[in-house]
Formats: structure tokens, sequence, C-alpha cells
């Protein structure tokens, strides 16, 4: 349990940030670490406390580990096809093996720690690559009518697509439907799943959207952005998660 769940009753939500250059008043593009804030304020609508992990060195991710209650993996850039045993086609951008590699470190010992984990679009492909799934790095070539996110920031942001859910799924659950309406905001997919996870979500076309654990480890992760969409049953989802985390930390407290 974290010192910050003791002192304020909230859980702490780690959150993975995104390390790219952008321009700013210092020069033409400086190297800095970003998140969208909708993240934070999904997690403290829910109940939950956000901290910012920067990437660095694998073995520090243990550290942070240590700090917090429940972890969520956000979206970024493409995930290095290296990371998964393949070679870059051209068709992945903006890789960074240094993120993925702490990444990759951060979620297999949330895994070994059973820390409640949330993946999200890149963070979702971080969830499967990190126990040997694999991806496609252009999804179009094998799913052509999938609608594409190029353009301008709102047309992206205006795409969207159907997600079909398995009935007896956590995700069918907490929305309480079997299909969800959800955003595009993605060209590449998961091919297979990783070991000990399922898949729970298809897009009509038949990519894997979302996935839970087989395990007894809470882990879920999804292509689409939940945080993106102004819909209470993604609200619902948020405080599902932060619910299931405060249930872990109860279960660890001490006995008297």
């Amino acid at each position: 349990m974290s010192n910050t769940y003791k002192t304020l009753g909230k859980p702490l939500i780690g959150i993975t940030t995104w390390r790219r250059d952008l321009p700013t008043f210092l020069g033409e593009r400086t190297d800095l670490y970003t998140l969208g804030p909708e993240y934070v304020e999904s997690i403290e609508k829910a109940g939950g406390i956000a901290i910012l992990l920067p990437h660095t060195q694998p073995e520090i991710a243990l550290a942070y580990l240590d700090l917090i209650d429940g972890l969520l993996v956000s979206g970024g850039g493409d995930v290095d096809p290296e990371s998964y045993g393949d070679k870059n086609s051209g068709q992945s951008y903006e890789v960074n093996a240094g993120a993925d590699a702490f990444e990759i470190a951060l979620v297999q010992e949330a895994r070994k720690r059973k820390i409640p984990t949330l993946g999200i679009c890149r963070g979702f492909q971080i969830l499967q690559v990190a126990f040997e799934g694999t991806m496609l790095q252009d999804l179009h070539e094998a799913f052509p009518l999938h609608p594409k996110n190029e353009g301008a920031p709102e047309y992206i942001l205006s795409q969207n697509h159907k997600v079909l859910l398995e009935k007896d799924s956590i995700l069918a659950q907490v929305y309480n439907c079997s299909i969800r309406t959800v955003n595009t905001i993605h060209h590449q997919c998961i091919q297979t799943v990783g070991k000990g996870f399922i898949p729970v979500g298809w897009s009509e076309d038949g990519i894997i959207e979302a996935v839970q654990s087989s395990t007894d480890w809470l882990a879920l992760g999804m292509q689409w952005h939940p945080e993106k969409l102004e819909d209470e049953k993604e609200y619902a989802l948020f405080s599902y998660f932060i619910k299931e985390v405060e249930k872990r930390i109860k279960k660890e407290e001490p006995m008297c």
C-alpha cells in the first residue's frame, strides 16, 4: 500500500508518458515528456491520484512500482518492431527502443506483483509485446476498409468504428453492452495476443481491439482511447479500474 493511500485514502496510479521532440519557445524542437490531460482527468474523476512516469532505465521501473497502487500505460509513438522480433518496414513511426524497454520492464514486473494495469492504444500494444504478442505495422494492408487516422487533427478525432465485445468479458460487464462505438486513432494493430491474455473485443472487420488477462492479474488493454471519449460509459471503465485497485489495497492491509 502506498503512503499516499494511507494519507489521502486514494490510490496512486502511475501513468507512462510520451517522450518526443516538440516545438517550444526554447528552440525549434525540444525533447519533452508529454501526456494528454485527459488521462489525469479520468483517473482523478474516478477517485485516483495520477503520478507521471518518465521513461528511464528499465531497472528503475521496479522502483516506480514501489510507489504506485495501479498502472496505466498510455498512448504514444509506434512500438519498435525489434521489440517483437520484426524489422521496421518503414511503416513504424516515432519509434523509441528505450521507451519500449522501459515500459516492457514495467508491465512484466507489474504482472509479477499483480499490480492492476490498464493499457491504452500503444499501452495496449506494449502489454501484448511484453508477453510475446506480435503486431501488424500497417493494419490497412490486411484490413483495407478500416478507417484511417490521417489528415487534420479534427478529422482524425472524428473517425470512429464499432467494437464487438465478448459478452462475458470484463469490458462488456463494465459497459453493460456488447457493441461500443469507439474512436480510431491508430494505424497499427495486434496480430497475436501475448501469453496470459485472451482477446475480448474486435472491430467489425476482425482487428483485435481489446484483451484481458486470463490469469488472476487484473490487466485490460484496448486499442481505442477511452479517455478522449466524452461518455459516461468510459467513466465507468476508469471507475471500475480504480475500485479494483482499492480492492487489492484492502486485501493487502495487515491484519491486527
